[in-house]
């Protein structure tokens, strides 16, 4: 019986300990000093790699998804810099119209805001998803590739 109690005190530490990994990893901010993620976008816009699908700040990079015709690249970037650590292929994902803002142009427009920091940006179901961390809430906009408005 206390071999059973020990195993399941030994799951329940594991999940836990779990838990607050995956919140930590999710939590995950650029450092105080990076480039504002607008001027990283447009630095990658500037190279005409294709359309940028996503960014997501992630294991102290930015990883940004850029897809043209010949396929999809994810290039880690420099959060201080914007300069390119490494790429690597990547599967084919939903991309923005020919006829959208640049997105680096939204974010700019989000980042004037001041609503707090930009974690992530992702084009999915024909709209761009921003995730922003404030000091005590997280927020979602959700933002027309064409227009100006943003919907929380």
């Amino acid at each position: 019986m206390s071999k059973q109690i020990s195993i399941l005190a030994i799951f329940a530490t594991f999940g836990l300990l779990s838990s607050v990994l995956a919140r930590a990893v999710a939590d995950e901010l650029p450092p105080a000093d990076a480039k504002p993620l607008s001027e990283i976008l447009k630095q990658v816009e500037d190279r005409d790699l294709g359309r940028i699908c996503e960014a997501e700040f992630d294991d102290g990079a930015w990883e940004v998804k850029v897809c043209s015709d010949a396929g999809c690249q994810k290039l880690y970037l420099d959060p201080r810099t914007g300069e390119e650590r490494r790429r690597r292929a990547t599967r084919v994902d939903e991309q923005p119209p020919a006829n959208a803002r640049a997105v680096s142009v939204i974010v700019r427009s989000v980042e004037a805001q001041k609503l707090g920091v930009i974690t992530e940006v992702e084009f999915e179901y024909g709209r761009w998803e921003l995730k922003v961390r404030a000091a005590d809430r997280k927020i979602k906009l959700y933002l027309d590739p064409r227009a100006d408005d943003a919907k929380q």
